[in-house]
């Protein structure tokens, strides 16, 4: 089996910032994404120009914009207003919510979304069934500072799993109730004189194949650049790594990758299969959103 590899999409970036919307008038960019009835439904994060308080007062404040495409490369619908907002002032997510990852669990949709306020990053869980109303949950392990996780589409001995990023490494968890978490143990660890030796954790949530779970993962190397990868996880034990590709699948290289509101950004929250194909899409730069693509069966284990 050759090495996996994405192909950017010729029309890409798929998403921009749209001036007409205040709340996502300077940049869209890292999304969820999932299919719900024929159609990818891609949660967003979209930024205007209202900034955060200090100490993070040169960042925007952060929401989920909602898009929808047929095919999954073309937007057919964008809503007008934030599907998930920002939560008030004085608490967790005051500045923002954030980098969604959305995972289906018998017939409802778990999004797990970063909060950010001058407290510190906490992560939030939220739910739809049907992408028109949403219900918030609260957070996720409130007492560690943490913004990079996603949840399985599965449940393990009727427990849910959660991969999450107790910085730099990734770390896998467990939860009868989505409320307290036990047997947390690290999986995957940033290595030296790699391409993943400064930070690195779940890109999509991960997808079940035949005899694996296939993950899509990202990591920020000491060079400064942000790529995205891929291993395989043990269908029954899922902190077992049975195979991790060495060279990345995707690496900044276009201008829409180099260049925007931070540089060197490549980074995807979300990943669907269509076709016979995978769909990953990732955030350029904090500044759009793009879309690559790889046959499903040159992912095979």
């Amino acid at each position: 089996m050759g090495a996996v590899k994405l192909q950017r999409f010729a029309g890409n970036p798929i998403l921009r910032a749209d001036p007409a919307n205040e709340w996502e008038a300077q940049n869209v960019s890292n999304a969820g994404a999932v299919v719900h009835e024929g159609k990818v439904h891609i949660l967003y994060r979209a930024e205007g120009y209202e900034l955060r308080a200090p100490p993070k007062g040169e960042w925007p404040h952060t929401r989920l914009g909602l898009a929808i495409s047929k095919d999954g490369y073309h937007i057919d619908q964008r809503f007008p207003e934030p599907a998930l907002d920002h939560e008030p002032h004085g608490g967790f997510g005051e500045h923002g919510i954030q980098d969604p990852r959305i995972s289906k669990i018998d017939d409802t949709y778990w999004i797990v979304s970063a909060l950010v306020s001058r407290y510190g990053d906490r992560v939030h869980l939220s739910s739809t069934k049907d992408f028109g109303t949403f219900r918030k949950h609260g957070l996720i392990m409130p007492e560690y500072e943490q913004r990079t996780c996603g949840l399985f589409p599965a449940k393990f001995d009727g427990r849910y799993a959660l991969l999450h990023r107790w910085l730099p490494n990734m770390w896998l968890s467990y939860s009868e109730n989505l409320e307290t978490w036990t047997d947390s143990k690290c999986i995957w660890q940033t290595q030296s004189g790699t391409w993943f030796d400064l930070k690195l954790g779940l890109g999509a949530p991960p997808i079940r194949q035949d005899d694996a779970w296939l993950l899509f993962w990202h990591a920020r190397g000491t060079d400064g650049m942000y790529r995205l990868g891929v291993m395989w996880l043990d269908l029954a034990d899922p902190s077992k790594v049975l195979r991790v590709q060495d060279e990345p699948i995707l690496e900044c290289e276009t201008d829409y990758e180099r260049d925007g509101f931070f540089p060197n950004v490549v980074y995807t929250c979300g990943a669907v299969e269509m076709n016979g194909e995978y769909l990953v899409y990732y955030g350029c730069a904090d500044r759009c959103l793009a879309v690559a693509s790889v046959p499903v069966d040159q992912c095979r284990l």
